[in-house]
């Protein structure tokens, strides 16, 4: 577009079939796309660091029962078999995750402890029995919670993949 700006600055004469817009139209347009260049938008995920960047590869080869228990174990950890293997061989072990059943005890609990941490707040307000009670519901809820987990979450004892 600036070539033909400046040809029909010169005054030379448009190819055939062809017809020169305004001078000022066209200098108009070229201002604005050199403006636009200028303001895009960097969209997108920004780069990572050359440190945290995994670049380097390497090639293991397992035969086919191993490469089915990786497989296996990858699922059951609920990770892709590259993260899997990257974590087993720097970290050393992968711990399963944990299921719905103990998710839903962890967020119960947090419940109770947000409802006892109200009764605290409330307790200048309360009869010092009411008070009584209701704390002591709370604390026996919070105590089978904690046998139930205590099974297999409580000390670390999750099962390792």
């Amino acid at each position: 577009m600036k070539t033909l700006a400046l040809a029909f600055a010169k005054g030379k004469i448009a190819p055939a079939g062809r017809q020169f817009l305004k001078k000022e139209s066209i200098l108009t347009f070229i201002e604005l796309t050199e403006d636009n260049n200028d303001k895009k938008k960097k969209n997108g995920r920004p780069k990572k660091s050359s440190v945290s960047r995994k670049s380097k590869t390497i090639g293991v080869c397992f035969s086919e029962p191993e490469l089915y228990t990786l497989r296996h174990r990858a699922k059951e950890a609920k990770l892709p078999l590259s993260v899997y293997c990257h974590d087993a061989i720097l970290n050393g072990e992968i711990k399963e995750p944990l299921k719905k059943e103990e998710l839903d005890i962890l967020r119960s609990l947090a419940n109770m402890g947000n409802n006892l941490n109200q009764l605290a707040k409330t307790a200048k307000f309360l009869t010092v029995k009411r008070l009584e009670n209701e704390a002591q519901t709370i604390l026996e809820s919070i105590q089978n919670i904690i046998n139930k987990l205590s099974d297999d979450w409580k000390n670390s004892k999750r099962k390792k993949l």
